[in-house]
């Protein structure tokens, strides 16, 4: 799978990253004062955008994981988008199965 090429869009006055995902949704995630943001998306894609996305990324699909019966495996990444100005960690991960 092709790593998604993520872009920064402006969405009720603060600037967000997303991508072209193939559903219908526009899944949009930006950093909050508490850490990074995330989205997950109707078909199962997530992403974290913030400092320490990578780790909140794998935190909250072990949680998942945990308590879930059926959880997909997943393909997983990381990349730097610039977002207000400053490169800013985007981490990525998309069901496999």
């Amino acid at each position: 799978m092709a790593a998604p090429e993520f872009i920064t869009v402006t969405k009720d006055g603060a600037e967000g990253v997303t991508y072209v995902c193939g559903c219908p949704c526009e899944p949009t995630a930006a950093p909050t004062a508490e850490g990074p943001g995330m989205e997950h998306c109707c078909c199962g894609k997530v992403h974290f955008v913030g400092a320490g996305a990578t780790s909140a990324l794998g935190n909250y699909l072990d949680e998942r994981a945990a308590r879930r019966k059926r959880e997909p495996r997943y393909e997983r990444g990381a990349t730097s988008v610039t977002l207000a100005g400053k490169p800013t960690e985007v981490a990525w991960a998309f069901p496999i199965d």
